[in-house]
């Protein structure tokens, strides 16, 4: 067992989680560089990028630490637990965002019921991708 795996959140080990974040902003940061290069300037291709990656090593990394590949209802946990975790983290962030910046400043009213709908609709799609890349990435066993 590897020091990182003592504390468990779900099917994996906690350093599982900390590793997404890390693909998180290495796929933001890839989706910006591919973004740039077509000049679309959408937050789509950033956001896909590192829902991608995010997947790519939960299911890799998830199987390394726990020895065999994720199951589905473990991938959906995984994929679940991670969203949860990054609400937590981005709630704070933009309710502080607002306040500091006040309602007339913000590109959005963040206070809307359809913004609050919207998001809520992103990440609902983005923990159901992240769950269908997770089984599509896990590595096979021989």
């Amino acid at each position: 067992m590897a020091p990182g795996d003592v504390f468990r959140v779900g099917p994996v080990p906690a350093v599982v989680y900390a590793a997404m974040l890390g693909a998180t902003t290495a796929g933001q940061l890839a989706g910006i560089g591919l973004d740039a290069s077509i000049g679309s300037h959408e937050i789509w291709l950033p956001a896909i990028c590192s829902v991608a990656l995010e997947a790519l090593v939960g299911a890799r990394m998830g199987a390394a630490r726990t020895g065999a590949p994720l199951s589905g209802s473990g991938s959906a946990r995984v994929s679940i637990y991670y969203s949860t975790a990054l609400v937590a983290v981005t709630v704070p962030l933009v309710v502080w965002f607002a306040a500091a910046r006040g309602p007339r400043e913000l590109p959005l009213d963040v206070r809307s019921p359809s913004v609050a709908l919207a998001w809520l609709a992103v990440l609902v799609v983005g923990t159901g991708l992240r769950w269908v890349l997770m089984v599509a990435f896990r590595p096979r066993q021989s």
